[in-house]
């Protein structure tokens, strides 16, 4: 313990004077002047050797060293100068153009690199810094067993230079690695020695990205007017880009800027392409897609201008400009927009028959839709009303606008309103009938200014849904409730006259936000339009897990957004909801029974939905009414097979057992005689019987097969699809319920549609879910069933049909039973989320929907349910209504769940915030950012405007209030209460709101 205590030079006594020793040579080494210096006071570690040294003498020997060494293993640090680095990483001596490389120099190796590079990237701070342009390294494993190979080989030459020990090759072939070198590492070689290059799968597709950009643009150089190279060209430039890209996703500069090289191409195109019509109108078409990102709203507009006058025709270019006109932020008025819907309706209605009628009822569609959405409510109603008396309730003989005129006029009860007739059934002395509304409600000075506008404004919503009348007591003084002929005879002639009345009927119920008829035959483009999306039900996650597949897939069916081909089964599923519209369901019903009666065209397929509505809303009724229209329409198949499904909802399978047997043993004759109505009645009672658990088999496999057959030769693709589909069901019985005789069946079938080029038709989609059925009721009725299977079958059918969510539902319940591998994120990106040029926003819908399902368990959290919020909104879905309200609801939640969160033991003196406030704000911000970005992408709607003042009042302040308010007026929307009088200003200056 004693050697430990440190001895200090002041304490010793002064040595005695020696005598001068005489004058020899000495021979001082290198540095031993500071060793001589014993007193020295900045060492703390002072041993007592060094003072013990002899002082008679120069020099001495130290045969100890430095006992640090081996005590710390390294140098003292106290003994060490204080330094700091200078220059930049340049080293002094050598030239001052290199420099130390940062990121290869470790702690026993420094690299030197020319200065004149490139800044390098800070690792921590530079977003692109993550992404390293090295070359993929793995370690290498001794191989042993080459030398088991070399253990039988005798060298025989005797001409080596001189023998080597085995010790000597080691040392040879592994050299020692110099860390005091300063050249740095060889371009060639590995930084690690212990790894070696591995075949870099980035830099394989980089090369082939850039290969076919090569081989594109020389094909645009060797035939400029082959239109498929310039479009492939143009779409591969997104490739291009993201070579340089750390991530596959584009932000909003990198999207700009593709923009900017797909115009240059796009016009370069232009140039060479010649005069092909159609070529050049579907280049403009691309070119004004991207002019959206890259160009001003005055050579936006000035653009379109010009294309529309050089090509009326054009539906695509028309539909193209209403999107850019209704959803242009800082250039939308209602007027102006309504005005220009207008002008495109009567340019594409002077072209008579070259625009087919679902075109013409789209545009009605969507400018209906707009004028709800901006809150003139009544005049959207009456368009609709008006065109529905016009078209299907017309007296018979000539038809003329003025006779509508006096018909509308004299204000009786109109489609859908109590005691309605039609315009047939109208003559002049059937007086008007009041409308029944209730007064609207007062102003309460008792409230705030902002609480009393939202329960007056929301109340006048309400009330105020149907079109006005001269004769009204409520809202008199409103000049935009009562609706005049004037107001609507713009429209009355947009639809040609002929108009198939389910197509009419199918826009319609798509107005109203309600599913559509059962039809396959007729495609309609509006079922896919984001613009008409305006309601989703909220996806809420289930409270309990469960293992059964049919819970599981229930879950994932309830999608807010479904996408399919709708049949007689499917509809007796749907909910009907009427939130979107505000409508009551006694308007619908009353609708469909004025159609009814008066037996027009389609009246089976009114009558088989109005039995599916009524199913939901007054199921105690539906059973009267299918005994009714029974009675009216007793030949029809259809409306017996919606009669079955009655009864079977309802509980009553015996009842629908006795209709299902009934109706089929009354069909007589040959095989030419099973309609599509008998075989899709047929499929429900074979169905009905499988639900029970009863394996039935009714009609022989070679009459199936004969029908099949006749079907396609027919071009009867939906007769072929449900006779192929109970053919397969039935081989499935009858082979101990074996999938793969069914699958076999349903491949035939697709064989045949890839032949005629129809993999991708309604039929084949048709067909597609058809086979979902069967793999649903295989799952839940089979013992074993290998989750592979159901993979493989889908798979291709979802390459083909990405946004049905049949398909997406059950392969999501599917891999939900082995969920190792997140295939369903994998199959979406690739298929549903891939394409930029999908319209269908249903996708992202099941995207969001399936990612909410799956609970922090399984790996979703807010934060990757907010990320796809964000990718929708930024593409397919930035102007679809529904999914920006969803947005909005879905951060309110996640503020909700930050509040509920708040500590029980808070202090009220602290002046800093706590980390929980720090979150609620932070919550707060994000419902506020996602409210503002919607409103730049949806100008028109005023319920989304509204949020606001109802779900999100606690969240805004009231002067945002009143600047939000200020867009409303701004945008010319439709408000009830006025905010511009006198009183309001009155009230925004008091506050401080604006200034005075």
């Amino acid at each position: 313990m004693a050697t430990n205590v440190p001895k200090f030079a002041s304490f010793r006594p002064k040595p005695k004077a020696a005598p001068e020793p005489p004058k020899e040579p000495q021979h001082e080494k290198v540095g031993q002047s500071s060793k001589e210096k014993s007193t020295a006071p900045h060492s703390p570690t002072r041993k007592g050797g060094e003072q013990d040294a002899p002082a008679n003498k120069a020099y001495f020997r130290d045969r100890r060293g430095d006992l640090d060494i081996v005590r710390y293993g390294t140098l003292n640090r106290y003994d060490i100068p204080s330094y700091r680095r200078f220059g930049h990483g340049r080293v002094l001596g050598i030239s001052t153009d290199q420099r130390i490389d940062r990121e290869l120099s470790t702690e026993k190796a420094i690299y030197i690199i020319p200065a004149q590079g490139k800044r390098q990237k800070r690792l921590l701070t530079d977003k692109h810094a993550s992404r390293s342009n090295e070359r993929a390294l793995k370690l290498v494993n001794i191989n042993t067993d080459n030398d088991k190979l070399q253990q039988d080989f005798i060298f025989l030459s005797t001409k080596s230079k001189r023998k080597r020990s085995d010790t000597d090759d080691e040392d040879e072939a592994m050299p020692q690695t110099d860390y005091r070198n300063t050249q740095g590492p060889k371009s060639g070689e590995p930084i690690d020695p212990d790894t070696r290059y591995e075949s870099d799968a980035d830099v394989t597709i980089d090369v082939e990205v850039t290969r076919k950009n090569t081989s594109l643009v020389r094909q645009t150089r060797e035939h400029p007017e082959d239109i498929s190279g310039w479009i492939a060209l143009i779409a591969h430039q997104e490739a291009m880009l993201k070579l340089e890209r750390p991530s596959a996703e584009l932000t909003d500069s990198d999207r700009a800027h593709l923009a900017d090289i797909r115009i240059s191409t796009y016009e370069e195109a232009l140039k060479k392409i010649g005069k092909d019509y159609d070529g050049r109108l579907m280049l403009y078409t691309g070119l004004m897609k991207e002019a959206e990102r890259a160009w001003d709203g005055a050579k936006l507009a000035n653009k379109w201008k010009e294309l529309l006058e050089k090509y009326p025709r054009s539906v695509n270019l028309w539909m193209m400009y209403l999107d850019y006109v209704q959803s242009k932020f800082t250039s939308y008025k209602y007027e102006d927009c309504r005005a220009i819907f207008l002008t495109c309706i009567g340019a594409l209605s002077a072209l008579g028959h070259d625009v087919s009628p679902s075109t013409i009822l789209h545009i009605l569609l969507r400018f209906t839709s707009m004028t709800h959405e901006a809150g003139y409510q009544e005049l959207a109603l009456a368009v609709w009303q008006a065109l529905l008396e016009y078209h299907l309730m017309s007296p018979e003989g000539n038809v003329s606008t003025e006779s509508f005129e006096s018909f509308w006029d004299s204000e009786v009860p109109r489609i859908g309103e109590p005691g309605a007739r039609g315009w047939k059934h109208h003559s002049l002395s059937d007086d008007a009938i009041p409308t029944d509304v209730s007064p609207l409600q007062e102003k309460d000075p008792s409230v705030s200014f902002f609480e009393d506008f939202t329960k007056r404004e929301t109340d006048a919503t309400a009330k105020l849904r149907f079109p006005g009348r001269a004769s009204d007591n409520v809202a008199e003084d409103d000049a935009f409730h009562t609706i005049f002929f004037d107001d609507l005879k713009p429209y009355l002639e947009a639809v040609p006259k002929g108009t198939p009345a389910a197509l009419l009927i199918d826009a319609f119920l798509c107005f109203c936000g309600l599913p559509p008829l059962a039809i396959s035959s007729i495609e309609r483009g509006w079922w896919s339009d984001p613009f008409l999306q305006r309601h989703w039900q909220p996806s809420s996650p289930s409270a309990e897990e469960t293992t059964q597949f049919t819970q599981t897939l229930r879950r994932f069916m309830a999608c807010p957004a479904n996408s399919f081909r709708m049949t007689t089964e499917l509809l007796f599923q749907q909910d009907f909801s009427l939130d979107g519209m505000n409508f009551s369901p006694d308007f619908i019903r009353r609708f469909f029974n004025l159609l009814i009666s008066e037996s027009m065209g389609g009246g089976d397929m009114a009558g088989e939905y109005l039995l599916a509505f009524e199913r939901q809303h007054f199921s105690k009724e539906a059973f009267k009414t299918a005994k009714r229209l029974l009675k009216g329409q007793p030949m029809h198949s259809r409306l017996y097979n919606a009669y079955g499904l009655v009864e079977a909802s309802l509980g009553n399978s015996a009842k629908a057992d006795q209709v299902f047997h009934t109706v089929l043993f009354m069909q007589h004759g040959s095989t030419a005689s099973l309609t599509s109505e008998t075989l899709e009645l047929f499929s429900s009672w074979v169905w009905q019987a499988l639900y029970r658990g009863e394996q039935q088999e009714a009609f022989a496999r070679t009459t199936l097969t004969e029908v099949s057959e006749r079907a396609l030769l027919d071009q009867d693709h939906t007769r072929a699809v449900q006779s192929s589909a109970l053919f397969a069901l039935l081989a499935y019985l009858s082979n101990n319920c074996t999938a793969r005789h069914a699958l076999e069946v349903h491949h035939n079938l697709s064989a045949w549609f890839a032949s005629h080029k129809l993999l991708n038709s309604p039929s084949a989609e048709l067909h597609a879910q058809e086979i979902a059925r069967f793999l649903t009721h295989h799952i839940t009725h089979a013992s074993i069933v290998k989750p592979s299977l159901i993979r493989t079958t889908l798979e291709p059918l979802i390459s083909r049909f990405p946004n049905n969510t049949i398909l997406l539902s059950l392969y999501a319940a599917n891999e939900a039973r082995f969920s190792i591998d997140d295939r369903v994120r994998g199959i979406m990106h690739q298929n549903a989320l891939h394409s930029s040029e999908e319209r269908s926003i249903a996708g992202w819908a099941f995207a969001i929907h399936y990612e909410i399902l799956k609970g922090e368990i399984s790996g979703s959290t807010s934060h990757s349910i907010r990320a796809l919020y964000k990718r929708a909104t930024d593409s397919t879905g930035a102007h679809c209504p529904a999914l920006w309200k969803a947005y909005v609801h879905f951060e309110l939640a996640q503020l909700d769940k930050e509040r509920a969160r708040r500590p029980s033991l808070t202090s009220h003196h602290m002046k800093k915030k706590s980390k929980w406030e720090h979150r609620v704000e932070e919550a707060e911000q994000r419902v506020k950012d996602a409210f503002y970005a919607g409103l730049r992408n949806l100008p028109w709607c005023k319920e989304y405007i509204m949020l606001v003042f109802t779900d999100a009042k606690d969240v805004f302040g009231d002067e945002e209030k009143w600047k939000v308010s200020r867009v409303l007026l701004e945008k010319e929307l439709r408000i009830y209460v006025d905010l511009d009088d006198e009183d309001a200003w009155k009230v925004a200056e008091k506050e401080g709101w604006v200034g005075k």
